[in-house]
């Protein structure tokens, strides 16, 4: 709220019939008090360097447990034959977010924040990270469907 909202409301609470117009006035600026401190430029700051700080701890998190368990390496191809080396398609995401990390950091030390490169690195890290679910979960539903199909072949080798 500008200040000559906050003024022009003060002065229409001054003009209401009631007996508690000052009342209505300090809670505005109270609340004003408030809003100053929380969007100040000290708490914006802290904001932005707490945000980077947790997406470069998210992403590094997702890259120890990319390289601590490696998954099966398939090649991507597409209906034109070209096909796509695994290793571009892992590298990719983690580059793209430290740019993006690297551009936001860079620009804060500057005195600009970037909020739209730190909202690239956590979608990046979101696709990293649905990706190793996806990954994780995949192999492990192609186990169980693999022994239940020992299974069947031994049961039917029984009969």
């Amino acid at each position: 709220m500008s200040i000559f909202q906050r003024k022009l409301l003060c002065d229409m609470a001054s003009t209401l019939p009631t007996s508690e117009p000052e009342d209505a006035c300090g809670d505005m600026q109270a609340g004003s008090a408030l809003q100053d401190v929380l969007f100040s430029e000290v708490a914006t700051s802290v904001c932005y360097w707490a945000t980077v700080l947790l997406l470069a701890i998210a992403c590094t998190g997702l890259l120890y447990w990319r390289f601590t368990h490696p998954g099966p390496a398939v090649p991507v191809g597409d209906p034109f034959g070209v096909t796509t080396p695994p290793w571009l398609i892992v590298s990719l995401p983690p580059i793209g977010v430290a740019a993006s990390l690297g551009h936001a950091a860079w620009s804060a030390v500057r005195g600009q924040r970037i909020w739209r490169m730190l909202a690239t690195a956590a979608v990046l890290i979101a696709v990293m990270g649905v990706a190793t679910l996806l990954e994780t979960h995949l192999a492990a539903f192609q186990k169980r469907v693999h022994r239940s199909q020992k299974s069947i072949v031994v049961h039917e080798v029984r009969l």
